[in-house]
């Protein structure tokens, strides 16, 4: 068998497929992005690691009226971690920034981050889990389900996979200088 014969085999069964399992299997991940200081993404394994003292177990409401228990973190945490953009000239700048999640499939929600955080050492109110009951959140839930537990009532949103952070401030500024 030639060398060149040999390469090509190994180049085909070798290095083609594990580079086209890779690019096809790519770890789940959330991206934490837009006004903060320092823009991160996490696979669910890193939440896990990193997060590893504010794992919690949280219990929720389900759509179809049912009682759950997710494990996962608070959304604080996780927005504390990538650190928002603040300018202490502003008077409780960080409860003035809002918070978009998207899905994977595209769908949007919009927040304020003040609804979601804890306001004045109160109970966080804004989960990401990634098991629901014990089990891994299924393809459709996964990689991430948030669950808002206000009100006694639980609103959430499946498949969750970034977070950005708008700056109210900066663009309630900016929406004063276009109407100008």
């Amino acid at each position: 068998m030639s060398m060149r014969l040999i390469c090509r085999l190994l180049l085909f069964f070798v290095v083609l497929p594990s580079g086209f399992i890779a690019a096809q299997d790519p770890a789940p991940t959330l991206s934490v992005k837009g006004d903060v200081q320092k823009p991160v993404q996490f696979t669910i394994e890193d939440l896990k690691t990193r997060f590893a003292g504010q794992v919690q177990k949280v219990s929720f409401t389900g759509r179809d009226k049912q009682q759950m228990t997710g494990t996962g973190l608070s959304v604080a945490g996780i927005v504390q971690a990538a650190g928002l953009k603040t300018d202490a000239q502003i008077r409780h700048h960080e409860l003035k920034f809002f918070v978009i999640f998207e899905a994977k499939d595209s769908y949007q929600a919009f927040f304020a981050l003040a609804e979601l955080v804890p306001v004045h050492g109160g109970s966080p109110k804004a989960f990401l889990v990634w098991e629901v009951d014990g089990k891994p959140l299924d393809e459709k839930d996964a990689p991430l389900r948030l669950v808002l537990t206000s009100n006694g009532q639980a609103r959430e949103i499946r498949a969750v996979t970034s977070i950005t952070l708008v700056d109210g401030v900066e663009l309630a500024n900016q929406l004063k200088q276009k109407n100008r």
